[in-house]
């Protein structure tokens, strides 16, 4: 159930690069929701969205920004895949999970295997 839940969320959300140069970090991604998803405590509404880190805040902090509506700002921990991991090819990957009738953005691959992975709230 969870690989199909985790292959459906990859098929909602296909990310690429907007400002990549080769050879240069991936700060900034392109995502469409079909679906509102949840980061952190905050919902994003369903659209085009572009993710950036906020430079200067030891790129722990994440813009989320909605074609429609208003910028929301994210913490996130920093993490590594383990060496070995699959290849991610040359796009930032976003990881989905089901939580009840809820998506919610797990965290965010980038190519070189760094990313950031998102503080759950309390329940």
């Amino acid at each position: 159930m969870k690989i199909g839940t985790m292959i459906c969320a990859a098929a909602i959300a296909l990310c690429g690069t907007l400002s990549a140069q080769p050879g240069a970090a991936v700060d900034r991604i392109k995502v469409h929701f079909s679906t509102p998803v949840e980061v952190g405590s905050v919902t994003i509404a369903a659209g085009d969205c572009s993710i950036q880190m906020v430079r200067g805040t030891g790129d722990d902090l994440l813009e989320f920004q909605p074609q429609s509506g208003h910028a929301v700002f994210v913490m996130a921990n920093r993490v590594n895949e383990p060496e070995g991991a699959p290849e991610n090819g040359k796009s930032a990957r976003l990881v989905l999970v089901r939580h009840g009738d809820d998506y919610r953005v797990e965290r965010i691959l980038m190519p070189d295997h760094s990313g950031f992975e998102f503080r759950v709230p309390e329940e």
